[in-house]
C-alpha cells in the first residue's frame, strides 16, 4: 500500500568543556574519547526544555511524482502525546493525528478512512523501525538515538563535529554538528540501502531554547525517495494543552500490506 502525502507529512511531520586532569598525561585514545564526552555533554546541554510546545507547520510533501502542500496545527505534550491536524486553505480540516509512545491514531475526511495501530505503519513506510521519542526527537532537533561515546567516532570537518555511531544490528547513525552552538546540522539513520536523512536548515530561540525553525526529512531506498519540507510558525511554551481526537462514524480501517 503507498500511503497518501497528507499521512506521510504528518508522520515525519531537534565546545570542549574541562575534561578533567592534564590532557599531557593523557594517551591518545583517551584524549578522544575524553573530548567526544564532553561534546555529548556540551550537545545535551543544548537540548530544548519544556513541557508543553504548539504552534503551526508548514509543510512541502515531492516523492518526485506529485508534490503537495499543507498546513499542519501541532501541539506537543513532551514525552507523552503529539498531536496534529492538517488543513488547507487554512479552515478546511482534512486530517488529524494523536500519536503516543503506544499507539498512533490517524483519520482523513478526503476518503474516510482512518487508522489505530502501533508503529509498524511508520516503520513499514520509511523501512527502519522509529519509536515515539525518535519522531519528538526529530520534530525537536535531537539525535534520533541516544549517542553510544563507545562505539562512536568523530572529527572535525570545518566548523563543525562529524559523529558516526554503530549499534550491534548494523544501524548506523550520522551526526553534524555545529562546533559553536552544539545543535545538529545534519543527522541520518541507516541500514543496508535504506536511510532516513534531516537536514536542519535554521534554528529559531524561544524563550531562551533553540528549536528547528525549517528543516527537509528525506526517507527511502535506492529505488524510492520521499522529501518533506517542514517550516515552524509561532512556536508557543508551557501552556495548558488539550488533544481531541475522536474517529468519525462509519470510516474504513487503513489495512497495511
Amino acid at each position: 500500500m503507498r500511503l497518501k502525502p497528507i499521512f506521510v507529512v504528518l508522520i515525519s511531520v531537534l565546545i570542549l568543556s574541562a575534561c578533567g586532569g592534564s590532557q599531557s598525561a593523557l594517551k591518545k585514545k583517551d584524549l578522544k574519547t575524553e573530548t567526544l564526552k564532553a561534546i555529548v555533554k556540551n550537545y545535551n546541554k543544548s537540548a530544548p526544555e519544556f513541557k508543553t510546545m504548539r504552534g503551526r507547520i508548514k509543510g512541502l510533501y515531492n516523492d518526485g511524482s506529485q508534490q503537495q502542500n499543507i498546513n499542519i496545527s501541532y501541539r506537543f505534550k513532551k514525552d507523552k502525546t503529539l498531536w496534529m491536524s492538517a488543513k488547507f486553505a487554512g479552515f478546511i480540516q482534512v486530517a488529524k493525528m494523536m500519536i503516543t509512545p503506544q499507539n498512533i491514531k490517524f483519520y482523513e475526511r478526503l476518503d474516510n478512512s482512518y487508522f489505530d495501530g502501533d508503529f509498524e505503519l511508520v516503520s513499514s513506510f520509511l523501512g527502519l523501525e522509529l519509536n515515539y521519542n525518535q519522531i519528538e526527537n526529530m520534530f525537536t532537533g535531537q539525535a534520533l538515538k541516544n549517542i553510544d561515546v563507545s562505539n562512536t567516532d568523530f572529527q572535525t570537518a570545518d566548523e563543525y563535529f562529524q559523529m558516526v555511531t554503530t549499534y550491534e544490528n548494523g544501524l548506523t547513525q550520522f551526526l553534524l554538528l555545529d562546533a559553536k552552538t552544539f545543535k545538529i546540522k545534519q543527522q541520518a539513520l541507516s541500514l543496508d540501502d535504506r536511510q532516513i536523512k534531516i537536514i536542519y536548515k535554521s534554528y529559531q530561540v524561544v524563550d531562551g531554547f533553540s528549536f528547528p525553525e525549517e528543516f527537509v526529512i528525506l526517507a527511502g531506498d535506492n529505488n524510492e525517495q520521499i522529501q518533506i519540507t517542514l517550516t515552524y510558525k509561532n512556536i508557543k511554551l508551557n501552556e495548558d494543552l488539550k488533544f481531541p481526537f475522536k474517529f468519525p462514524n462509519n470510516y474504513s480501517p487503513i489495512q497495511l500490506n
